[in-house]
Protein backbone atom coordinates (compact mmCIF):
# COMPACT_ATOMS: atom_id res chain seq x y z
CA UNK A 1 0.00 0.00 0.00
CA UNK A 2 1.30 3.44 -0.92
CA UNK A 3 1.63 5.83 1.99
CA UNK A 4 -0.37 9.03 1.50
CA UNK A 5 1.42 12.33 2.03
CA UNK A 6 -0.04 15.19 4.01
CA UNK A 7 -2.04 17.16 1.42
CA UNK A 8 -2.14 20.26 3.60
CA UNK A 9 1.64 20.35 3.90
CA UNK A 10 2.60 19.28 0.36
CA UNK A 11 -0.18 20.92 -1.65
CA UNK A 12 -2.39 23.22 0.42
CA UNK A 13 -4.11 24.69 -2.65
CA UNK A 14 -5.35 21.28 -3.79
CA UNK A 15 -6.40 20.36 -0.26
CA UNK A 16 -8.55 23.47 0.17
CA UNK A 17 -9.82 23.34 -3.43
CA UNK A 18 -11.18 19.85 -2.73
CA UNK A 19 -13.14 21.18 0.27
CA UNK A 20 -14.40 24.14 -1.75
CA UNK A 21 -15.62 21.88 -4.56
CA UNK A 22 -17.47 19.60 -2.15
CA UNK A 23 -19.07 22.47 -0.24
CA UNK A 24 -20.11 24.17 -3.49
CA UNK A 25 -21.57 20.92 -4.81
CA UNK A 26 -23.48 20.40 -1.56
CA UNK A 27 -25.09 23.80 -2.02
CA UNK A 28 -25.73 23.48 -5.78
CA UNK A 29 -27.31 20.02 -5.55
CA UNK A 30 -29.26 20.68 -2.32
CA UNK A 31 -27.88 17.31 -1.23
CA UNK A 32 -28.20 18.21 2.46
CA UNK A 33 -31.81 19.38 2.39
CA UNK A 34 -33.38 18.73 5.77
CA UNK A 35 -30.01 18.47 7.55
CA UNK A 36 -28.87 20.70 10.39
CA UNK A 37 -25.63 21.63 12.10
CA UNK A 38 -23.24 21.27 9.16
CA UNK A 39 -19.60 21.16 10.28
CA UNK A 40 -16.24 20.29 8.72
CA UNK A 41 -12.67 19.92 9.92
CA UNK A 42 -9.29 18.58 8.89
CA UNK A 43 -8.82 14.91 9.60
CA UNK A 44 -5.82 12.67 10.06
CA UNK A 45 -3.28 15.47 10.37
CA UNK A 46 -4.22 17.20 7.13
CA UNK A 47 -4.80 14.07 5.06
CA UNK A 48 -8.60 14.23 4.86
CA UNK A 49 -11.62 16.46 5.22
CA UNK A 50 -14.35 15.36 7.59
CA UNK A 51 -17.85 16.72 6.85
CA UNK A 52 -20.66 16.06 9.31
CA UNK A 53 -24.33 17.01 9.69
CA UNK A 54 -27.28 16.09 11.86
CA UNK A 55 -30.55 14.65 10.56
CA UNK A 56 -31.26 14.81 6.85
CA UNK A 57 -30.14 12.26 4.25
CA UNK A 58 -27.81 9.31 4.69
CA UNK A 59 -24.18 9.92 3.63
CA UNK A 60 -24.43 7.44 0.74
CA UNK A 61 -27.44 9.42 -0.58
CA UNK A 62 -25.47 12.66 -0.33
CA UNK A 63 -22.43 11.14 -2.03
CA UNK A 64 -24.58 9.75 -4.86
CA UNK A 65 -26.15 13.17 -5.35
CA UNK A 66 -22.73 14.83 -5.47
CA UNK A 67 -21.60 12.34 -8.07
CA UNK A 68 -24.66 13.03 -10.21
CA UNK A 69 -26.46 9.72 -9.72
CA UNK A 70 -30.18 10.20 -10.47
CA UNK A 71 -32.64 9.49 -7.70
CA UNK A 72 -34.99 6.54 -8.18
CA UNK A 73 -37.91 7.58 -10.36
CA UNK A 74 -36.12 10.61 -11.79
CA UNK A 75 -36.28 10.95 -15.56
CA UNK A 76 -33.14 10.76 -17.67
CA UNK A 77 -33.30 14.39 -18.82
CA UNK A 78 -29.60 15.13 -18.23
CA UNK A 79 -30.37 17.25 -15.17
CA UNK A 80 -27.97 15.22 -13.02
CA UNK A 81 -24.53 16.22 -14.15
CA UNK A 82 -21.59 15.12 -12.05
CA UNK A 83 -21.03 17.84 -9.46
CA UNK A 84 -17.84 16.36 -8.00
CA UNK A 85 -15.56 13.98 -9.87
CA UNK A 86 -14.30 11.26 -7.53
CA UNK A 87 -14.68 7.77 -6.22
CA UNK A 88 -17.31 6.70 -3.74
CA UNK A 89 -17.23 3.77 -1.38
CA UNK A 90 -19.55 3.45 1.61
CA UNK A 91 -17.78 2.74 4.88
CA UNK A 92 -18.04 -0.94 5.70
CA UNK A 93 -21.09 -1.76 7.79
CA UNK A 94 -22.13 1.82 8.51
CA UNK A 95 -25.01 3.73 6.91
CA UNK A 96 -23.78 6.84 8.77
CA UNK A 97 -20.59 7.21 6.66
CA UNK A 98 -19.51 7.56 3.03
CA UNK A 99 -16.17 8.26 1.44
CA UNK A 100 -15.21 10.37 -1.59
CA UNK A 101 -11.87 11.15 -3.16
CA UNK A 102 -11.87 14.65 -4.63
CA UNK A 103 -8.77 15.88 -6.49
CA UNK A 104 -6.85 13.13 -4.74
CA UNK A 105 -8.00 14.29 -1.28
CA UNK A 106 -10.09 11.88 0.82
CA UNK A 107 -13.38 13.39 2.04
CA UNK A 108 -15.40 11.54 4.67
CA UNK A 109 -19.12 12.23 5.01
CA UNK A 110 -20.86 11.45 8.27
CA UNK A 111 -24.41 11.93 9.50
CA UNK A 112 -25.62 11.94 13.07
CA UNK A 113 -29.16 10.54 13.36
CA UNK A 114 -29.93 10.59 9.61
CA UNK A 115 -33.52 10.01 8.50
CA UNK A 116 -32.96 9.46 4.78
CA UNK A 117 -33.76 11.52 1.69
CA UNK A 118 -37.22 9.93 1.32
CA UNK A 119 -38.26 11.03 4.80
CA UNK A 120 -36.84 14.52 4.22
CA UNK A 121 -38.76 14.86 0.94
CA UNK A 122 -41.98 13.66 2.58
CA UNK A 123 -41.60 16.22 5.37
CA UNK A 124 -40.90 19.04 2.89
CA UNK A 125 -43.94 18.24 0.74
CA UNK A 126 -46.55 17.99 3.51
Amino acid sequence: MIDQTHHLVTNPQRYFEALGRVMSALRETSALSGAAHLDWWQGKGGRTWEIEWQGGPFPAEVAARLLGVPEPGAGDDGAYETAVHGLIAPAAGSPERAHLVVLGVPVNLRAIDPVGAGQVWAALTR
